[in-house]
């Protein structure tokens, strides 16, 4: 004779209560749903999608900046026009890293102080793994110096399981005024 592993629902034990307190979080009031504490990137960095390499800023103390980026199929295929190509190619991985820089740097100006920011250069680079679709990548930029037209940076990026994807051992961003790139003006 064999025993049943189905569970008695008609014994009061087995019944959930609907009368005691929830303590799943209420996702559908406007009060329920966490704020962030940092802006949006793309509010921050000059353009959006698909450009726009990082979705979330995580953590901004004074000097360093960690964010991440979302690595989706439907992205991958619109980059590199491929069906499922899975990996995120290492020159979008480097965009990436240097936009987390460019946010770092936006953070820290003065709103007033609007700054075109330009990637200069690069030293001690290395891709050391992949990252995914599916995968969550992971951005941690330091500041290293700046001064009133350039700004030097290191870091690594992390895949979602903690894997080194990239190391920047320096990048340095040029700044400039925002108007810089304006034509001339009518009438100069």
């Amino acid at each position: 004779m064999t025993t049943s592993t189905v569970p008695d629902t008609t014994t009061p034990s087995a019944v959930p209560d609907t009368t005691a307190p929830s303590t799943v979080p209420d996702r559908t009031t406007p009060s329920a749903v966490p704020a962030t504490a940092h802006p949006d990137p793309g509010d921050l960095l000059p353009y959006g999608y698909p450009a726009l390499q990082i979705d979330r800023i995580v953590r901004h103390t004074p000097g360093a900046l960690m964010a991440t980026k979302a690595v989706t199929y439907h992205e991958l295929d619109s980059h590199l026009g491929r069906s499922r190509p899975g990996e995120f190619p290492a020159s979008l991985l480097l965009e990436s890293f240097l936009q987390a820089c460019g946010l770092l740097i936006v953070l820290e100006s003065d709103g007033a102080d609007r700054q075109l920011l330009i990637f200069g250069s690069a030293r001690g680079v290395r891709v050391t793994g992949a990252v995914y679709a599916g995968e969550l990548l992971e951005h941690s930029v330091e500041l290293i110096d700046r001064d009133e037209e350039t700004a030097t940076f290191n870091g690594v990026a992390r895949a979602g399981d903690g894997r080194v994807v990239l190391e920047v051992e320096r990048a340095i961003t040029l700044l400039r005024p925002a108007d810089s790139l304006a034509g001339p003006q009518r009438g100069d």
